[in-house]
């Protein structure tokens, strides 16, 4: 949800279903754990076909960083400021991570 709550917030709320959003954040969220959590590029590959199988958007729009991390900043998980995610080290197994370096980050959004 951090990543579709921050689609939701930068675009507009109601530019963007919620269910859109969440969909779309959870590509997000997995293209992150293959860097950052060890899922493994197909278990990452089988979220983005699932979403995309309910014919649900796994596109997220084209933000600067900068907008990702002010909407970021405000998702219930941020602690003190600082972002946490719910990554998968395995379909099935998540971690809360608050270890994300920009790079990774910028890299996951596609920036």
């Amino acid at each position: 949800h951090t990543f579709g709550h921050a689609i939701e917030a930068a675009s507009g709320y109601g530019v963007w279903r919620h269910g859109e959003a969440v969909a779309a954040g959870m590509v997000l969220a997995s293209r992150l754990s293959v860097q950052v959590a060890g899922l493994p590029v197909a278990a990452a590959e089988r979220v983005i076909a699932l979403v995309r199988r309910a014919r649900l958007p796994a596109d997220a729009p084209r933000l600067e960083l900068t907008a990702w991390l002010e909407s970021m900043a405000h998702d219930k998980k941020a602690d003190s400021g600082a972002l946490r995610f719910v990554l998968l080290e395995t379909l099935g197994r998540a971690t809360i991570r608050g270890d994300i370096a920009m790079e990774q980050l910028a890299a996951a959004l596609g920036i």
